[in-house]
């Protein structure tokens, strides 16, 4: 069966992507495991937040990296690698001029989320510095996947999250606090964009050729809309647990969504190879649909694989992962994997989508973030209640788009 999974391309750039990305999740999570336990449920739930809020800033970063990917999935195709040259630097040059316009916009809204989270002013402030990199680095990453450089990608976020840990916990140790955290993972995607930039250093010394992306803001569309949606439901669930509940629960609650996101990043990567797989299909108009569905069937397995886990286990994970002060919300883990799962689908379905160009209206997408935020705010008397509005939205969501993609097939 491995032969047979290593004999296509997919098979391949899946078990290369899938390996080096888990271990890139695996340190990221380590890095959350560490920091909950050195800061207590009170400073790791706030961490939380604030990463929860990186992840929303970061809304741009799938958008961006896929679209990316696509065009030079195709240029890849040719040999086109000035042209590539020419989207890379272009794109590049961009981003920062639209980084500052966002910059100084969130540091004037900055002052209204401080006080609405109750989190102090300068980590939010911060936080936006990671605007910056939220715009430029899914670029050079983007770039990487749509040459199928598989994984060279991988070895570039591994780097990023291992510096990140190592900054962050010998900070974090020295007394910084939450500010130490903050500033360890800065410093590990600088290093991570250095890297992958190096990556990328055959289109850097090709001769620029200039391209024609006039239409590349309006294909943007359907990527933007897609991953802000799933973006702001990843994210904010943390964000609103700290406005309704207690900081203890607040960060109790940080920890199990933290634990069910788990099941979300680790199935990332059976998307993100399929993407320019897909795409490349789609553009010599070559049946896409049988990589869409193995694709669906390896992340429905994963997913089930650690559902079960969290629904036999739950008590043993969260104590060796963050410690016995987390302990309280144990028996709510299976229903946050139940919800994961859900988006982790939701999410394949609409990479899908995208990469064949098959989301023909995406503004409908709004309707389940319309949904979710209802639920969520109707619904969390107590956290319970709370994670499963969650779950149901989450469920609501999947069908949805599962609905809609029928419907663009035709």
């Amino acid at each position: 069966m491995f032969k047979k999974i290593l004999s296509s391309e997919l098979g391949r750039g899946a078990v290369a992507l899938m390996i080096t990305m888990n271990i890139f999740w695996l340190f990221n999570l380590l890095f959350h495991f560490f920091m909950g336990r050195l800061l207590g449920p009170e400073e790791y739930g706030t961490l939380a937040v604030l990463m929860s809020i990186f992840y929303i800033y970061g809304i741009p970063s799938e958008a961006i990296q896929n679209l990316i990917s696509n065009y030079v999935s195709k240029f890849n195709l040719k040999g086109e690698d000035g042209k590539i040259k020419f989207l890379m630097l272009k794109s590049l040059k961009k981003s920062f001029q639209i980084s500052i316009i966002f910059f100084v916009l969130l540091s004037i809204l900055s002052i209204f989320i401080s006080d609405f989270l109750k989190i102090n002013l300068w980590l939010i402030l911060f936080i936006n510095l990671f605007v910056f990199l939220s715009f430029s680095l899914p670029i050079i990453r983007g770039v990487l996947q749509g040459r199928k450089k598989f994984g060279l990608l991988g070895i570039g976020m591994i780097s990023e999250a291992v510096l990140k840990l190592g900054a962050a916990i010998l900070l974090v140790y020295l007394g910084f606090g939450v500010f130490g955290a903050i500033w360890g993972i800065m410093f590990g995607i600088l290093i991570g964009f250095i890297i992958s930039l190096e990556f990328n250093k055959k289109i850097l010394n090709s001769v620029e050729v200039k391209g024609d992306f006039k239409n590349i803001r309006l294909e943007s569309v359907p990527y933007f809309i897609s991953m802000l949606i799933i973006t702001i439901i990843l994210s904010y669930d943390i964000i609103l647990a700290k406005a309704f509940f207690s900081s203890e629960i607040a960060g109790q609650y940080a920890a199990i969504s933290m634990l069910g996101k788990i099941i979300f990043f680790g199935t990332m990567a059976i998307g993100k190879t399929m993407f320019p797989l897909t795409s490349e299909k789609n553009y010599k108009k070559e049946n896409t649909f049988n990589l869409f569905k193995k694709s669906f069937l390896a992340v429905a397995f994963l997913c089930l694989i650690a559902t079960i886990m969290y629904a036999l286990f739950p008590t043993l994970i969260i104590n060796i992962l963050y410690g016995g002060q987390y302990l309280e919300l144990s028996k709510l883990l299976f229903y946050l994997a139940i919800s994961f799962s859900f988006l982790s689908l939701t999410n394949l379905i609409l990479v899908y989508s995208l990469s064949t160009n098959g989301i023909k209206k995406p503004f409908y997408l709004f309707i389940f973030l319309i949904i979710e935020t209802l639920l969520l705010f109707l619904f969390h008397r107590t956290i319970f209640e709370y994670i499963l509005a969650f779950m149901v939205s989450n469920a609501i969501m999947f069908i949805g788009t599962l609905f809609l993609l029928i419907r663009w097939r035709k």
